[in-house]
């Protein structure tokens, strides 16, 4: 009985060494990590159970809406996918603690060339569509993204956020010649960088617009700000 236990528990250890080791490279909540953590099963008298425990955690996985785990972390009233709903839901978004870094509607941004604003287009069937117009800090498809996470926390039938027309999503644009089709220019549609943070992030490989352009615990990044959570 005590070899059995001594042996168990090397193997235990083993696989333990092997999730650490995977852990350090791909992070605990990846993928390979979920399948290492449904290898290891510990002895016991109902195997039926396990089996279906661990069939039961993947289905749960597979079904999951893509703003699940933003969700879990907020506590919000939800309310039907109505177009009044979306457009009070968009407009708090606005003048939460993220739009107010976002959006030229507020003085601190336009104070700094930031001009971007976003509007509420139609709702089709489960389909949020919107429009971006102006010059954001951030990259268009963040702004997007953390309005569609905003927009699903109070209204869960919310299944897409879009906009009306891709280009709105292109942070450059080419301006080419009428005539002959040749590139004359490449057009930044950004605010200006004026502090020279967001390129320095870039050349570093940090997402900017994790920070934002207003650092020092401003925002959402502050304790008790926004409740989104952008990373």
């Amino acid at each position: 009985m005590v070899v059995r236990l001594m042996t168990f528990l090397m193997v235990v250890l083993s696989r333990a060494c092997a999730l650490t080791t995977v852990a350090k490279t791909q992070g605990s909540c990846g993928p390979s990590m979920l399948l290492l953590l449904n290898k290891i099963q510990f002895p016991t008298r109902h195997t039926s159970t396990t089996t279906t425990t661990t069939t039961s955690s993947r289905t749960q996985l597979l079904l999951a809406n893509i703003y699940d785990d933003w969700r879990s972390d907020a506590v919000v009233d939800t309310m039907p996918l109505e177009e009044d709903n979306v457009r009070s839901c968009l407009e708090e978004f606005v003048e939460s603690d993220y739009g107010k870094q976002m959006f030229g509607c507020h003085d601190l941004p336009a104070s700094y060339g930031i001009t971007g604003s976003i509007e509420f287009v139609e709702v089709d069937g489960p389909e949020v569509i919107l429009t971006l117009d102006g010059k954001f800090w951030h990259r268009r498809d963040t702004v997007l993204g953390r309005a569609a996470m905003w927009l699903n926390a109070r209204m869960p039938e919310i299944t897409d956020v879009t906009v009306r027309d891709p280009s709105e999503l292109e942070d450059f644009e080419n301006v080419v010649d009428e005539q002959s089709g040749e590139l004359l220019y490449v057009k930044d549609k950004r605010a200006e960088d004026f502090n020279g943070d967001r390129g320095t992030m870039e050349y570093q490989g940090i997402d900017p617009d994790v920070r934002g352009p207003f650092p020092q615990g401003t925002g959402g990044l502050r304790p008790g700000g926004s409740m989104i959570n952008p990373a």
